[in-house]
């Protein structure tokens, strides 16, 4: 993955938890928003478990570039780890509970986009 690519991926698991984030804030929460904030979650919590679990294994690490190994790789595992996103029950009730995931996430895949 080049560069260029890592870097699309953090922006675009940053503008899928911004989405989120703002579709938390609107009141109320109507059963379309709440499908989308399901899917948006959803989609950013597979993002996530499979670029982790894909650069899990040890010998995965030898077919990185320098950029993946220093930056996009523990932007993802801390992301995947640290933010509570992993823990999160996308079929439980959709509430303000979601909000500390959803903008750790955003914070940690944002952090090197500037």
């Amino acid at each position: 993955m080049t560069r260029a690519e890592a870097l699309n991926r953090l922006q675009t698991i940053m503008n899928k938890g911004s989405q989120v984030l703002t579709l938390l804030e609107s009141q109320p929460l109507t059963a379309d928003k709440e499908s989308e904030i399901r899917h948006l979650t959803r989609w950013i919590q597979s993002e996530l478990r499979q670029e982790y679990t894909r650069m899990l294994p040890a010998k995965a690490l030898k077919g990185l570039s320098i950029f993946e190994l220093s930056v996009y790789s523990a932007t993802i595992e801390e992301t995947w780890k640290k933010s509570g996103i992993s823990r999160l029950k996308i079929e439980g009730t959709v509430d303000q509970r979601w909000r500390d995931p959803l903008e750790a996430v955003v914070y940690h895949a944002g952090k090197y986009l500037q």
